[in-house]
């Protein structure tokens, strides 16, 4: 995954709201929400995970009136799927077999997970 692109865990909590709104938000919105999750931070805190989210080219950001309101550049599928690509290429050499084999005899994917993976191998083959 492009370093630019990476997410510390409190910038992905921030994001996770910001998917979630479906619109625009300022601060004080994203700081709102994030106080009903339990989270007490401080504007300024926020303002800065913003910042950097927007410097990382995840958020854009446009001012309205005086207010600057910032939403997603890009969505939460894309970046789960870049994160996924990243996380196989560095911990398994891009092999999506590898990954793969790595669970194989855990109890970490069930009958369920297995049969629904292939009925999506069998997909990619037609």
């Amino acid at each position: 995954m492009d370093e630019k692109m990476r997410i510390s865990n409190a910038e992905m909590k921030v994001m996770n709201q910001i998917w979630k709104a479906e619109e625009m938000v300022t601060v004080p919105e994203v700081l709102e929400i994030l106080k009903k999750e339990g989270e007490e931070w401080t504007y300024p805190t926020v303002a800065t995970f913003l910042r950097r989210l927007t410097a990382k080219e995840i958020l854009g950001v446009t001012k309205k009136g005086n207010k600057l309101c910032y939403f997603p550049l890009v969505s939460k599928e894309q970046y789960e799927k870049k994160e996924a690509e990243g996380f196989v290429e560095s911990k398994f050499g891009g092999s999506l077999k590898n990954f793969l084999v790595a669970f194989r005899g855990s109890d970490k994917i069930g009958k369920n997970d297995m049969k629904d993976l292939r009925a999506w191998l069998d997909e990619l083959d037609d």
